[in-house]
């Protein structure tokens, strides 16, 4: 059992996890007592945070993670995405020159082979980051437990 007081800590600065009770009185999350359910909707919360931080201390806009809405084509239920700012941009603009005949529209495989380099830097950005701030290392800590957690029980 994987008693978590690091993740009960950082929980309590983010505001995370307040409708569940800590184990004893040792202020500790035990991730295994939380559901499938519980454990995403932690996990969008950290998420949003890791971003949030990112994003705040992150200073190319182009490498901004915006989160946003979509409906797949083919289905009327909507999904959330977070993805870079120069993914956005790139997919748009090869759309609208695809539009024109200028450019073939690339399917999502070529369109991330396409900007390999862009997160080349994405990742050096984030190594930086997390190297100078303690609190986005933890949130990609906790991020990357509550992750690994959710696929251990829906395997």
């Amino acid at each position: 059992m994987k008693n978590l007081a690091m993740l009960a800590s950082l929980c309590s600065l983010l505001g995370c996890f307040s409708g569940f009770s800590t184990a004893a009185e040792q202020d500790q999350i035990v991730i295994e007592d939380l559901t499938p359910a519980q454990l995403r909707e932690q996990i969008e919360i950290v998420q949003a945070e890791f971003y949030r931080v990112f994003n705040a201390m992150n200073d190319d806009d182009d490498f901004d993670i915006i989160c946003h809405r979509y409906m797949p084509t083919g289905s009327n239920i909507h999904r959330d995405a977070c993805e870079p700012k120069f993914v956005i941009d790139k997919r748009a603009d090869n759309v609208n020159q695809s539009r024109f005949g200028n450019d073939i529209l690339m399917d999502h495989d070529a369109l991330m082979a396409s900007l390999r380099t862009q997160f080349e830097e994405l990742t050096r950005k984030m190594n930086a980051i997390a190297a100078e701030s303690q609190y986005f290392s933890e949130l990609n800590r906790v991020l990357s437990m509550l992750n690994d957690r959710l696929d251990e029980i829906s395997n």
